[in-house]
């Protein structure tokens, strides 16, 4: 059986909103499940028969299930048997904590069962499994060995807080773990976007980006250069269309007939010409990426952030009431100019969304 994680409770939020009933779950030998979706089903129907049978056949089945799992791993060479042993009673204490929180489920199964103490035991047992299968990977002499550290001496802890030495040497693992990269921008022709920013803020598992200067105050091993070159941003011409049209309708007036007033209608005509200008922007930016030691060229890609304006406006004749609403609002609009500001903003935010998604996928693990 696949090893149960201990952050279970999110599971549960998920399995408990599956339309299939306890029953059925029973039905295809999936205890645990049928245990989950009887006791969900009993706190919205503390009567619902069905799943009174289906807990009440499924739960011993269960138990019975997860404590042979758990024995026979203990009783195996299996790696990291201590922690997948936990991983089973944990499940127990998981159904033992729904029953004992259903009034309706607790009156079928009165006394679950739990395995509290038993997981305590085999705490120690764990946090010493995955403490020398830390020491095994620090071994290895690679970043993926300390990576692989990291984490098990981080499990180490999580099971046995102060085991031994681990704390010291779960930042020796991040440490040997760390890919470190000075970087340094460069501008060619205007200083329109600013990407060291995004860098300081970027956020990547055993990655850390330096300045020259702070790589220098704190000695530490550079593995990597980055070279962010700021090519330049500049605007296009303007460009316009215009769109003429000849618009007729039919408008109800009163009219004095026979010495009565009477509403009829009466054909208006009206012509609009609709302008709309546009304006697009671009620039651009190079990541240059190399091993520090070799110099060896890993990335040299080329970036472009684009930036969009339009704007209309219209200018109408004849009767405006023939001329639909949309275009009679803009008829006295003056011509636009278009904004820069908005061209550069757009231009800017679409360049680093790329340089950041670039950097996170390059240093992906």
């Amino acid at each position: 059986m696949k090893y149960f994680s201990l952050l279970i409770y999110p599971f549960l939020a998920i399995l408990s909103l599956s339309c299939s009933s306890g029953k059925k779950a029973y039905e295809k030998g999936d205890y645990y499940a049928a245990v989950i979706k009887s006791v969900e089903r009993l706190r919205q129907k503390p009567d619902h028969t069905k799943s009174q049978e289906a807990l009440k056949l499924s739960y011993p089945l269960a138990i019975d299930f997860l404590e042979t799992q758990a024995q026979s791993t203990i009783a195996s060479d299996a790696p990291f048997k201590w922690k997948q042993a936990i991983g089973y009673y944990s499940q127990i204490n998981v159904l033992h904590d729904q029953i004992k929180t259903s009034p309706a489920a607790l009156s079928v199964i009165k006394s679950p069962v739990s395995k509290f103490n038993e997981i305590a035991d085999l705490k120690k047992k764990a946090a010493d499994e995955s403490y020398e299968a830390g020491i095994q990977a620090m071994m290895k002499n690679s970043r993926a060995g300390a990576i692989e550290a990291f984490y098990l001496f981080q499990e180490a802890n999580n099971f046995d807080p102060g085991i031994k030495d681990v704390v010291e040497l779960q930042h020796k693992a991040e440490y040997d773990a760390t890919l470190r990269i000075v970087y340094a921008q460069q501008v060619y022709r205007n200083n329109w976007v600013a990407v060291e920013p995004l860098i300081n803020n970027l956020r990547l598992p055993f990655t850390k980006f330096y300045t020259t200067e702070q790589a220098e105050a704190e000695e530490a091993p550079i593995h990597h250069t980055l070279l962010i070159e700021v090519l330049g941003y500049n605007e296009g011409r303007p460009s316009t269309t215009k769109t003429e049209t000849n618009h007729t309708d039919s408008v109800q007036v009163e009219r004095t007939m026979g010495g009565k007033k009477v509403k009829v209608y009466e054909k208006v005509t009206g012509r609009s010409t609709l302008y709309e200008k546009r304006v697009a922007s671009q620039g651009g930016v190079r990541l240059t990426i190399k091993e520090k030691e070799t110099a060896k060229q890993l990335m040299n890609n080329e970036y472009t952030g684009t930036g969009n304006w339009s704007d209309t406006w219209a200018r109408c004749s004849g009767d405006n009431r023939a001329i639909p609403e949309r275009i009679r609002k803009i008829c006295s609009k003056s011509e636009p100019e278009p904004n820069n500001e908005i061209m550069l903003r757009q231009a800017r935010e679409d360049l680093l969304k790329q340089v950041e998604s670039s950097l996170s996928s390059f240093y992906r693990l």
